[in-house]
């Protein structure tokens, strides 16, 4: 394209309430124009008219004052016509001519007049003049700037003819006889009229223009009001215009403006199924609708840049289908879509919401998890193996049992690139296939170190389930309404030559990922049970968290009735903890097992009630006898009233279902009195009793 058209199309548009308005004012100047000088005209001519009239009025009554000049032939006589002329400050000057008007008879010209230069009459105006059948005047205007007329008439005689008295007839008809016996002229200055109308007119057209200044401001206002429904189109088509397909149009108003704005929608609406289609083709499988390769690649580089900068960590997850190549070989290709279709809803079944699932190619299938750390990443690979193992896929009347392997690698410094990351997850799905498929790996990048690391974490907890050598340790929780119980909370430890005991966290993540979390459950709960045989005690109660395979496993609810009839205890001197996460993830396992074992005694408490919104259905969903109140409420209780007001909602909540509160991690005595006001049943920390072997302690 030309540089000049460029330049054409690159040039802001006018607006078009601006451009009715300056037609509106130019057409309103246009009208003001022609109205003033229409008036001016017709002003001209009333004064010209009105001049004329008075001039023939006054050259009348001079006529009849100057006949006695002519008659006597004596200029004295004159004296009446000048008093006469004097008097009308209009009359500049009067001439009595004779009858051809070549002849001045007499004249009177007022002092310091300046008069203007008239032709003077020649034979066919004085011919017009002499005719007696009408009354004839001779007007003449001073074509300069002088405003002055002068007018000329004749000056007639009436005689009577012989009346015939002596020999009058009826049938004679003699009248009047009319004789011109000179000519008068007058000149006349009508400037003080006309300047005087002239200025009248000034101040009409001043009054004119201002009236019309506000009709047109008033009408600029109408017009912007009238268009103010085709001007709020202006910036959705602007945005229009820059690609923005999230826009609505208003289609109301006038019902043209409203034609436009339905028909605006639907072409904004039509774009947008386009530009969902494209990007439908372009970042999805055709097949199982997962995001394909290229978009998946794409938003790992993303979450590998955000990571580099702000630190966190997310898990890359590789999945690889272990008996893909025989469904395709003995059922057919269709066969194997079928299957990549039904997998792909299955990723997405327990894909987290903000998660990324995506066929990255073939059977294998790759999914991001955001903001996830080792154990999370572990917990989540381990839901999938779950549910490929319940998965069944029929196939030509038969079922077949499909799995798969995952290969994970954790995205937590943003070292590497997405190929570098893709490599690692791969590599670790190689090794989940070859330690027997089904199953899953975690990639590692300093894999001499990690084996070693590995294999002295699983000796160690073997050890600890060989030789039984869990050691629970017990806090007291502080009973704040004197009731008759007596409550102590469990922490699991294992020995350390090194430190002594180590706690929980330091090995319950290799716990978890060696499946032995189970094993180590049943180990404290058998310790707990001895440890209230020996107390004998039916008002002591006992509180411990139950880890995800615990409750997972087959066989829970006899284990726990066998061991608290074999100690002689109450299943109601247990308190199961569930962590508002793990019952989240397991919902359909929990309705199972725990109203079985609610039934049998046990008692249930939801850990962290109040960190989600999440907590409220499941005391509706589960029968739950406690609350423990998150620390995220108690930690600040006594400097922030809204999260007092939380608390006493969840006491509220407790007290119309039954339940009793536990308020843990208090800190402070200041805390402890106001969870105390606002009808905390318990309360747990440091502060009040720190964890110990004994249980006296």
């Amino acid at each position: 394209m030309r540089p000049e058209r460029l330049r054409s199309f690159s040039k802001t548009p006018t607006s078009l309430a601006n451009r009715i308005l300056a037609l509106q004012f130019l057409w309103a100047l246009i009208v003001y124009v022609l109205f003033i000088a229409a008036l001016w005209f017709a002003t001209n001519i009333v004064i010209l008219n009105n001049v004329r009239h008075q001039g023939e009025a006054w050259i009348s009554r001079l006529d009849e004052l100057g006949i006695p000049v002519y008659a006597s032939n004596d200029k004295s006589q004159l004296a009446d016509a000048i008093a006469y002329a004097r008097n009308i400050p209009e009359i500049l000057s009067v001439k009595y001519l004779n009858a051809t008007g070549s002849k001045l008879i007499a004249s009177y010209v007022r002092k310091d007049a300046h008069l203007s230069t008239f032709p003077d009459l020649d034979e066919d105006a004085l011919a017009v003049l002499s005719r007696t059948d009408i009354p004839r005047r001779e007007i003449l205007f001073d074509k300069g700037s002088n405003y002055q007329m002068r007018i000329s008439a004749p000056i007639w005689i009436k005689s009577v003819a012989n009346d015939g008295m002596i020999d009058f007839s009826m049938k004679q008809k003699k009248g009047e006889k009319i004789e011109s016996i000179g000519l008068i002229n007058i000149v006349i200055d009508y400037s003080q009229i006309s300047n005087e109308l002239n200025r009248n007119l000034f101040y009409a057209s001043l009054l004119i223009a201002l009236l019309m200044m506000v009709a047109a401001h008033i009408g600029r206002r109408m017009i912007r009001w009238a268009l103010r429904p085709l001007s709020d189109l202006e910036e959705p088509l602007t945005r229009l215009a820059n690609g923005e397909t999230d826009v609505t149009v208003r289609s109301s108003g006038d019902k043209e403006i409203a034609k436009i704005g339905m028909a605006l929608n639907t072409t904004i609406s039509a774009l947008k199924e386009r530009d969902e289609t494209l990007l439908r083709m372009a970042n999805q499988d055709n097949l199982t609708g997962l995001a394909n390769r290229k978009f998946f690649v794409e938003q790992l580089e993303k979450e590998i840049g955000r990571i580099a900068g702000n630190r966190g960590s997310s898990a890359l997850f590789f999945f690889d289908l272990d008996r893909f190549k025989y469904i395709n070989d003995t059922y057919g290709h269709a066969a194997g879509d079928r299957l990549l279709i039904q997998i792909a809803k299955l990723l997405n079944q327990r894909a987290r919401g903000k998660d990324l699932a995506a066929r990255f190619g073939g059977d294998e299938f790759t999914l991001l998890a955001y903001n996830t750390d080792a154990k999370g990443a572990q917990e989540l690979a381990e839901d999938y193996i779950k549910l490929m193992r319940e998965f069944v896929f029929y196939e030509a009347g038969e079922m077949l049992k499909i799995h798969f392997s995952i290969g994970i690698s954790m995205v937590d410094d943003g070292a590497l690139n997405s190929h570098d990351y893709l490599k690692e997850a791969d590599s670790a799905v190689h090794e989940a296939k070859s330690a027997g498929r089904n199953g899953y790996r975690m990639a590692v990048r300093d894999a001499d170190s990690q084996n070693a690391s590995n294999h002295g974490w699983h000796q160690r907890l073997q050890e600890v389930l060989d030789q039984k050598l869990a050691i629970p340790y017990f806090q007291a929780l502080s009973n704040l309404k004197q009731q008759d119980v007596s409550i102590s909370e469990i922490y699991m430890r294992i020995p350390d030559q090194e430190h002594g005991v180590l706690s929980a966290s330091a090995f319950m993540p290799a716990a978890e990922r060696f499946g032995m979390m189970s094993e180590l459950d049943r180990q404290i709960i058998t310790k707990a049970a001895t440890v209230l045989a020996e107390q004998n005690d039916p008002k002591q109660i006992l509180s411990l968290n139950l880890s995800e395979q615990f409750i997972m496993a087959d066989g829970t609810p006899e284990f726990l009735r066998d061991i608290t009839k074999a100690n002689g205890i109450s299943p109601g001197q247990f308190i199961f903890e569930l962590p508002e996460h793990q019952v989240m993830r397991n919902i359909d396992r929990m309705q199972q097992v725990i109203p079985i074992l609610s039934a049998m005694g046990f008692r249930f408490a939801i850990d962290d009630f109040g960190a989600g919104f999440g907590s409220f259905n499941y005391i509706k969903q589960l029968p739950v006898h406690f609350l423990k109140i998150s620390n995220s409420l108690i930690e600040r209780i006594n400097e922030d009233g809204i999260d007092q007001i939380s608390v006493r909602a969840i006491i509220d909540i407790a007290t119309d279902l039954k339940m009793h509160t536990i308020a843990k991690f208090v800190s402070n005595e200041s805390s402890m009195a106001i969870l105390k006001d606002l009808g905390v049943d318990f309360v747990q920390g440091n502060f009040i009793k720190t964890a110990s072997p004994s249980l006296k302690a």
